[in-house]
């Protein structure tokens, strides 16, 4: 496990978009879209090193792609933008792949539980595992 690194989250911006298609090429589980939501972004010595497109309606929010630089990973990027994220709504829902076993472990750990499963929801053909979680009062 890497060790954990100083991480700022601030508010993504359109200038991060091209930041972000890059991460997404060097993220496959990730989802191919990039821009046009609402984002936060991860720092890591004043380089983007990760980030979560996010949608939030009616107090319920979706997490809508989440991408780490692999360089970085494991050391509490991911969970930096979810801890950041979550205050943000009051419940929030997610897919993720099947075998991403470290994005599970992820959303586990911040009290989300598996609600349901779609088969063959990626292009791939590779299951999505739904999340939902946790509910917090407004």
């Amino acid at each position: 496990m890497a060790e954990p690194v100083a991480v700022v989250v601030r508010h993504g911006v359109e200038a991060d978009w091209p930041v972000f298609r890059a991460l997404i090429a060097m993220c496959p589980e990730a989802a191919r879209w990039a821009d046009t939501y609402p984002a936060l972004v991860a720092e890591v010595e004043g380089r983007v090193a990760g980030f979560a497109l996010y949608r939030v309606v009616a107090g319920e929010g979706e997490l809508l792609n989440l991408a780490v630089d692999p360089g970085v990973r494991r050391g509490g990027i991911g969970k930096a933008l979810m801890g950041a994220l979550m205050p943000l709504a009051e419940l929030w829902h997610l897919e993720v792949r099947e075998g991403n076993v470290a994005a599970i472990g992820l959303y586990q750990s911040l009290g989300m539980e598996v609600v349901g499963r779609r088969e063959r929801y990626y292009s791939d053909g590779e299951a999505a595992l739904l999340f939902s979680g946790p509910r917090r009062s407004a």
